[in-house]
This record gives structure tokens, sequence and C-alpha cells, in this order.
């Protein structure tokens, strides 16, 4: 029973749109067609949950609200969040100081090898422990395919986290995203899990934060990168943290978590089931590339018209087949007999 695990919340439905939210305390049972569970690490999910179930959901998509969890702990909550995942059921978390060690740690149980992505300003392994991933990272690196760091700012970021082959690590920069929007796109879509630190948005933004730093990602591209997270076939759970519930102007970051969840959801509803890959259904386009020696074999997807790199890895002993998401310039570039920074990174990883 999840009641094991969570405490009930006492909201008043009374619109119709809110109905589109339903309320696992009211009727247990509808957990068992559900495709997505809301779960509060605190008290500071209920306005965040009463502004989303004010929203029109112009989508087909089972969504439940499970409450508060009655202890936010990571050991307590790790076994509610594997049932879910062992039910198919993607876990959207929502606190203030939720550890990333969660989904770490429920997706070590769930598949033997991840990739996790992370949104935040700084790389955190060492110097802040309520986010860090050290602890996975050096016990077994290969649990993780790579872990990507998203709209990290350089003045923040230690220089021996970069691309930093020990920790198997691919960042994108702010600036980059900023440049170049669709960048994103492909690393989120690898993603078995996002975590998202709102330290990453502009103060602006998300006058709730932790932290003043004016510099951060803008609202429309926090609720853009959710909505990627959404359509990724892979993704399986969402945290979005980093925030002080006791911010006189919390009342606008509650709306923004809101839309980020929002976009969420409405990627999940259109997500493509291009993944996993069947090649069967892709357009194969193979470059040969002269100045690094190998055959590069793109796929095109006829569903969603997205694209893959095809690699073999090694992984003890054995070769298996690895599919890295990747774009069309990427494909363009190959053509040009020059290789992006992103797969450069991925060959050195995978290679």
């Amino acid at each position: 029973m999840l009641e094991n695990w969570i405490r009930p919340l006492q909201l008043d439905f009374k619109s119709k749109q809110q109905q589109s939210i339903l309320d696992y305390h009211r009727d247990p049972n509808c957990l068992e067609n559900a495709r997505i569970a809301l779960i509060g690490w605190d008290e500071s999910f209920i306005p965040i949950l009463e502004e989303l179930q004010s929203y029109h959901f112009p989508f087909n998509l089972s969504i439940v609200q499970l409450g508060l969890v009655r202890k936010p702990t990571v050991e307590f909550v790790l076994p509610l969040i594997q049932e879910l995942q062992d039910g198919g059921i993607i876990a959207v978390i929502v606190g203030a100081e939720v550890p990333a060690a969660l989904l770490f740690k429920s997706h070590q149980h769930a598949r033997p090898f991840f990739n996790p992505v992370l949104v935040d300003e700084r790389i955190r392994l060492e110097e802040d422990q309520s986010f860090a991933t050290t602890s996975f990272v050096e016990s077994s690196p290969l649990n993780c395919f790579h872990i990507s760091w998203l709209a990290v700012q350089m003045h923040l970021a230690h220089p021996g986290f970069i691309n930093s082959e020990h920790y198997f690590l691919d960042t994108i920069r702010l600036g980059k995203i900023r440049q170049y929007k669709e960048s994103i796109e492909p690393a989120v879509r690898d993603a078995d899990f996002l975590y998202f630190n709102l330290a990453a948005m502009r103060a602006s933004d998300a006058p709730g934060k932790f932290g003043h730093n004016p510099s951060g990602l803008y609202s429309e591209e926090a609720s853009q990168l959710t909505r990627y997270a959404g359509l990724s076939d892979r993704l399986s759970a969402l945290t979005i943290t980093g925030y002080n519930p006791e911010h006189l102007q919390f009342a606008q970051t509650t709306v923004l978590i809101s839309q980020m969840i929002w976009y969420f959801l409405e990627g999940f509803a259109n997500r493509k089931q291009d993944y996993p890959i069947q090649e069967s259904s892709m357009i194969e386009y193979i470059v040969d590339l002269s100045k690094h020696g190998r055959p590069l074999k793109f796929l095109k997807s006829t569903k969603s018209g997205r694209w893959w790199l095809k690699v073999q890895i090694d992984i003890e002993n054995q070769m298996i087949d690895r599919f890295i998401p990747c774009s069309y310039d990427d494909y363009a570039q190959a053509c040009s007999d020059e290789v992006s920074d992103r797969l450069l990174y991925a060959f050195e990883r995978y290679g």
C-alpha cells in the first residue's frame, strides 16, 4: 500500500479542468492506468499543485497526484520510487531540497546502465553533498554511460570537472544553450531521469530559488527543456527542486514550476515511441570520415525525424550497440568531414 510512504492532501476540486489530475487517496484504483505520478517532497508542493490544477489539459493523459511523502529521506522514499518504476509509472517529484541521490539509487535498481541529466548553474560533485553524485560515480563508473550537466556557467564550474573522462561528464554551457537551443534536445532525449535544480534559472525568472545569480535560463527555456524531457521515450523520472518556499516572491516561482510540469506532461502526451531503436523503421546514412578513419552510421527515425549515431562499445569484453542521440547538424557536419564536439566526446568515452 502506497499509504506507507505518502499522506493525502486536502484539496478542493472546483473546476472541470482540475479533474484532469486524479487524487490517489480519493480513488486508489486510478493508479492502475496512470502514466504519471506527482509527488510532493514537502508542503511547498501544495501551492504548486493548486496552480497546476487550474490549467487546461488539451491532451489525453492519466495523471495522479499521490500527496506528500511521510518522511523526506532517500532511504524512506526509495522503495516508493522503485515500485512506481516497476509499474511503468513516471515519478515527478517536487520539493525545496530533493537529493539527487534518490534518482541515482532508484535507477541503479531499475537499470544496469543509465544516463542522468542534471540542470544546474554549476557541477556539484564534492562541494555540495545535498546534491552530490560523487559516491555513485566513483564507486561504479560504468553504471552511467555518461552524466550530462546542462546550463552550466563557466565562472562557477571547476575546470577539473569540465569534460572529465573520470566522471564521464558531458556539459552543455548556458551560453551554448542560449546560442543553439536545439543542442539540448539530443542530450535530454538520452536521459533516464532529469534532475532540475532551479539554481540554473535567472533570479528574475525564479525569485524563489536559492541564491541570487542574475544569469541563467529563461522561463521559456526551462519549459522547453522539460518538454524535451517529456518527449524522451527513455525518461522515467523528473525532479524539480532548489527553491525556498519562505521567499517573499515564492508565488512567482510556483507558477514557473507548474508551467515546467505542464510542458513535461504535454511532451509526454506527444511521445513518438521511436525508442528502443528499431533499425527497420529507420533510414540509414553512412558517412566516411577521412580525418578520423572510420565510417559513421547515422539513423533517422521515420516517426519523428530525429537522428541517432550508432556505435559499438565494449562492456566487460562484450560488444553492444549504443545509439547516441544527435541532430541533423551533426550529420551535416560529418558529411563535410567534420565531427561535432558532442560526437567527439562520445568517441572518447565509448571508443
